[in-house]
C-alpha cells in the first residue's frame, strides 16, 4: 500500500506543477493575435520541441497501434484551444473559465463507466471542494460581459477537454506520454499550418511569445501531462488541475499587479485544500478496476 501511494506521488507531483504554469500562460497570450493563429504556433512549436526530443532520445517512431485515435486526439486538441481562445474574446476570463472548468468534473464522472475507473468517495469531496474554489476565484457572477457564443465556445471547449481527457488517456497508456504528446500535436499543426504561417509573418514582433507558449506551455508541458495521467485516474487528474485557475491568480499579482480581493484568495485555499484531500486517497482505491474501453 505505503509503495503504490509513493509510485502515484511521484505523477501527482509533476501534474500539479503543471497545472501551476499553465495559470502563467496568460501572461504570453497577445488579445490581438487570433484564437486560430494563437493555437497554431501553439501547436507548431509544440510539435517542433517534441519531434527533437523524440528524436533525441531515440523514440521518434510512427505508432503501429492506436493511429487514428492518436489522429482524433490531435483533431479535438485544436478545436478545444480554438473554442476556448474564442470564449476568451467573445466574454471574460472568469466566465470563460467557470465553464470549461466543467469539462474535467464531466470526464471524471464519465472515467467510470466508460474507462472502468472506481474513485474513493474523499475523491468526489475533492473535486467539489476544488470546483467551489475554482467559482470563488473566477468569480464569473461579478462580469457584466456575458455572451451567448462566448458562453456557448467556452461550453464546447469544456466538452471537448472531457472528451479529449477520456479519449487521449488510453492512448498514452498503451504509446506513452510522449509518442502521445508528439502525434497529437503534429496532427494538430498539420491541420493550421496556414494559421501558423499568418501568425509568423504577420504577428511576428511575438515571435518569442510564440515559441515559449509553443515548446514549453504546450510541448514539453504536453508530454509530461499524459505521461503522468496515464498512470492516474481521471478523478484524480482532474482535481489537480484546478490549481491552473488558482494559480493564475497567483501569476497576476506577482506580474501584473493584479491584488485578488479576499473571496478569490479563500477560492485559492480550497483548491489546494482540494488537492490535499486527494493526495490522502489511498492509490488502491483509485486504480482501474476494468480493462480500458474503447470508445
Amino acid at each position: 500500500m505505503h509503495s503504490s501511494s509513493r509510485h502515484r506521488s511521484i505523477p501527482v507531483l509533476v501534474l500539479a506543477l503543471l497545472a501551476i504554469a499553465w495559470g502563467a500562460i496568460p501572461l504570453f497570450v497577445r488579445n490581438d493575435v487570433s484564437a486560430v493563429r494563437l493555437v497554431g504556433v501553439r501547436v507548431t512549436f509544440g510539435a517542433i520541441a517534441l519531434v527533437i526530443v523524440a528524436a533525441g532520445m531515440g523514440k521518434l517512431t510512427i505508432p503501429k497501434v492506436r493511429r487514428w485515435r492518436l489522429a482524433f486526439s490531435g483533431v479535438i486538441l485544436a478545436l478545444h484551444w480554438i473554442t476556448f481562445f474564442e470564449s476568451i474574446k467573445l466574454t471574460t476570463v472568469a466566465i470563460a473559465l467557470a465553464v470549461l472548468y466543467l469539462g474535467p468534473i464531466a470526464a471524471a464522472i464519465l472515467a467510470g463507466p466508460l474507462l472502468g475507473e472506481r474513485s474513493e468517495g474523499r475523491l468526489w469531496i475533492a473535486l467539489a471542494t476544488a470546483g467551489i474554489g475554482t467559482l470563488l476565484v473566477v468569480q464569473p457572477w461579478g462580469s457584466s460581459e456575458i455572451n451567448i457564443r462566448g458562453l456557448t465556445m467556452a461550453g464546447l471547449s469544456a466538452a471537448l477537454l472531457a472528451v479529449l481527457m477520456l479519449s487521449g488517456k488510453p492512448v498514452a497508456k498503451d504509446l506513452g506520454g510522449l509518442t502521445m504528446a508528439t502525434g497529437e500535436l503534429l496532427i494538430a499543426s498539420v491541420l493550421l499550418a496556414p494559421a501558423t504561417y499568418r501568425a509568423v509573418v504577420e504577428d511576428g514582433e511575438f515571435i518569442i511569445n510564440f515559441i515559449i507558449l509553443g515548446a514549453v506551455f504546450t510541448g514539453l508541458a504536453g508530454y509530461l501531462y499524459w505521461e503522468t495521467m496515464r498512470q492516474i485516474p481521471v478523478a484524480l487528474t482532474s482535481v489537480v488541475m484546478y490549481l491552473e485557475p488558482a494559480s493564475a491568480v497567483v501569476w497576476a499579482l506577482i506580474f501584473l499587479d493584479e491584488v485578488p480581493n479576499a473571496m478569490a484568495w479563500i477560492g485559492v485555499g480550497l483548491v489546494i485544500a482540494g488537492g490535499i484531500i486527494a493526495a490522502t486517497v489511498r492509490g488502491e482505491q483509485q486504480e482501474a478496476i476494468g480493462a480500458q474501453a474503447a470508445l
